[in-house]
């Protein structure tokens, strides 16, 4: 008998506020690239993107799986209650739960720290046999090599752009304000140019973006345990981490809100009007597309206000 799975893209109500009035939004690839990796034999499979989706909390599953960023951590954790009180199981996965394990498993039944390729079908596996583990931990590098290809045809259509894909993983750098160090301990690393071609060419989108792996001080990273040490955070309020709308830490030498005056400058004269004919003029490809997504940032900028 088939369990019935619900694979969710989250995202809190402020940030899909801002994506929204961009236009340019791209497909996130972790909930179909894990979908790609269930066995439909044994699971019926739901993905559910909350840009453009509800979160179906009347519907009944067996397995509620979560992918955590930091900045909607908390936001993850609200959804997981919901399905918990009603004794639907949750797993979680993701940056977050790779760097806060601790307090992450606070919030579901079961987790996974660490890239996904080999502990998530492990986990789908004993999941289905009623044996599985609270935790799984990734203890060895993923062969990037023969990576499935993303379920697109889960995807909802509701996208100006769906096309995305992944070519590598990690860096080489070691920067202080960055935790993919933290997250992929080993280094950087590539799929073979022939597969990521291969994918491209399944795509039906002309337009599409390298969705490969940040200024935030994100937990686990030196930067933030420096700024911990100054007392210069803000808070540890997860949703002020989304580096879009919010500032979560105090520089030197400014104020807060200084920091995020300059960010909105920065932001209004890079998306003027004469910056953008500057720049669709001197490239002079794709232009209506590129004019509809300088226009979409030109736009969103009256969507974000100061929220200290």
């Amino acid at each position: 008998m088939k369990k019935k799975i619900l694979l969710i893209t989250p995202e809190n109500e402020e940030i899909n506020r801002f994506r929204k009035s961009q236009f340019n939004n791209f497909i996130q690839i972790t909930m179909p690239y894990l979908a790609a990796f269930i066995d439909e034999n044994k699971y019926e499979i739901t993905l559910v993107d909350e840009y453009n989706q509800k979160v179906p909390f009347e519907e009944k599953f067996n397995l509620v799986a979560i992918t955590v960023n930091t900045s909607n951590a908390t936001h993850c954790y609200n959804i997981s209650k919901k399905f918990m009180d009603k004794n639907i199981k949750v797993v979680m996965g993701g940056p977050h739960a790779t760097l806060l394990p601790e307090e992450v498993k606070k919030h579901c039944d079961y987790i996974m720290v660490g890239e996904g390729e080999i502990i998530w079908p492990e986990f789908l596996e004993d999941f289905y046999k009623d044996n599985v583990k609270p935790e799984y931990i990734c203890e060895e590098v993923p062969n990037l090599k023969n990576m499935p290809t993303a379920r697109r045809d889960l995807i909802h259509k509701r996208y100006f752009t769906k096309g995305a894909v992944i070519s590598s993983r990690g860096c080489p750098y070691n920067c202080s304000y960055c935790n993919l160090k933290q997250i992929y301990c080993e280094p950087f690393r590539t799929r073979p140019i022939k597969e990521v071609i291969s994918e491209i060419k399944t795509m039906k989108s002309k337009f599409f973006v390298f969705w490969d792996d940040n200024f935030l001080p994100l937990p686990k990273t030196p930067v933030y345990s420096k700024l911990k040490e100054e007392n210069r955070l803000i808070t540890e309020d997860w949703s002020y981490y989304n580096g879009k709308t919010r500032v979560a830490f105090i520089p030197k030498n400014m104020r807060a809100e200084e920091l995020f005056e300059g960010y909105m400058w920065f932001r209004r004269e890079f998306y003027s009007l004469k910056s953008i004919y500057k720049r669709i003029r001197k490239s002079k490809t794709n232009i209506l597309y590129n004019l509809i997504v300088n226009l979409g940032y030109k736009i969103s900028l009256n969507g974000t206000k100061n929220n200290f």
